[in-house]
């Protein structure tokens, strides 16, 4: 017995400086885990102490009525006063545990302000959450950031002023904050369901296809929190580890700074790179129509053509984005899994269909995807022609025209 007990505190003992969280959830990193911790404390001292009043009642009946010999059983039939006793002791129970929730509700669900030293989130429309279907500070403002679950890994998307999405600060694996801010998460699913969790952090929330999760944190001190997902969801669901680290509003202010600046000098070489495809195309096509016996060279496009390269590679002189880059299509030779694959998605619309589809995109979402995901400037960015030619391609391409 002795050598059993020894060896399970050899076990126990490297494992509790890495288990903060072994009797009750971990807390530390954000106020609304902390309430978790404190609401799981205080019932689990109730369970504690009715286990032991119970066990205690238990050992006094064995002892107090155990048999002996030439005793004779005495035939009773309850106890009036005690039954009433331990119903309307249930009951008050129950009521404690109910009220105490309940008050401590309030303080997990309802995220606080920023705090004065914290982010400023009215220095710009990238840290004030816009819509007002999700739990918000009392001042509505927020660092507002997307939880994108995938196979198998998560991705942070950071909402900004402009309503095109492509162009947002992203990371993936690592979230990094601000201390001292709040920051309000909108939590989806890609592909199949994960499940958000990062335990100092607060509770864990499912990422589900077609539905939209909330939660929020304000961490105080710097530091690297890490999770995991909490739901299986593939092979490789050991790896879906989840972290965030949080900074100092200054360095995060840089740090954001610096992968916008990535961001739009990427964009630049994109765009510098689709011109000089656009430029080399152009003379093909024109050594092409020069080669050809009796040819008169004519500024006239084969709309297919015009819409496989609009398609491939957008309009960089008006920004009209690339379909490519977030469509599957093979026509295209084009893999995106931002949004729908267009082979699938699209084979049983007409093209009046497919270009309502381009110019409002929010009027009617696949199942699996969220709306604002797409650009709303299709309609301006391409002109008649260009859409037009757009929207053949794709008709072609979907209905084996």
């Amino acid at each position: 017995m002795a050598l059993g007990l020894l060896t399970l505190v050899a076990l126990l003992v490297p494992v509790t400086s890495a288990s903060a969280g072994l009797i009750a959830p971990e807390a530390g990193g954000s106020p609304n885990a902390d309430a978790i911790r404190e609401l799981y404390l205080i019932i689990f001292g109730v369970a504690v102490v009715i286990f032991f009043g119970v066990l205690g009642l238990l050992f006094y009946a064995l002892r107090r009525f155990r048999a002996q010999k030439g005793a004779v059983a005495v035939q009773i039939h309850g106890n009036t006063r005690l039954e009433v006793a331990w119903t309307i002791g249930a009951a008050l129970i129950l009521v404690v545990i109910a009220v105490v929730t309940f008050v401590k509700l309030g303080d997990i669900r309802n995220p606080p302000n920023s705090s004065a030293d914290g982010l400023s989130t009215t220095a710009n429309g990238s840290f004030i959450a816009a819509k007002a279907d999700r739990q918000l500070p009392p001042n509505g403002k927020s660092l507002q950031i997307d939880v994108n679950g995938q196979q198998y890994v998560w991705r942070y998307t950071y909402a900004d002023d402009d309503k095109v999405n492509l162009n947002n600060v992203f990371s993936y694996e690592e979230m990094v904050v601000p201390t001292d801010t709040t920051v309000t998460l909108t939590i989806r699913s890609q592909d199949v369901a994960h499940s958000w969790w990062i335990p100092k952090l607060g509770g864990k929330f499912d990422a589900i296809p077609g539905s939209t999760n909330y939660t929020w944190f304000k961490i105080h001190e710097p530091g690297v929190y890490t999770g995991q997902c909490a739901e299986l969801c593939g092979r490789n669901h050991a790896n879906m580890t989840a972290q965030v680290r949080a900074l100092a509003p200054a360095e995060f202010e840089a740090w954001y700074a610096d992968q916008k600046a990535a961001i739009t000098a990427a964009d630049k070489a994109s765009a510098a790179t689709r011109n000089q495809q656009d430029a080399d195309a152009a003379d093909r096509l024109k050594s092409a129509q020069a080669q050809q016996p009796g040819a008169t060279p004519t500024a006239a496009v084969d709309p297919l053509a015009l819409g496989k390269q609009l398609f491939v590679a957008g309009n960089p002189a008006t920004g009209a984005l690339s379909c490519a880059s977030c469509h599957a299509l093979k026509a295209a030779g084009a893999a995106g899994k931002v949004g729908p694959n267009l082979d699938a998605a699209v084979t049983q619309d007409d093209a009046a269909a497919i270009r309502e589809m381009i110019v409002n995109p929010n009027k009617e979402i696949a199942k699996g995807y969220a709306k604002g995901i797409m650009p709303l400037t299709y309609g301006k960015t391409l002109n008649a022609k260009q859409l037009d030619a757009l929207v053949k391609f794709i008709y072609a391409s979907t209905h084996g025209k």
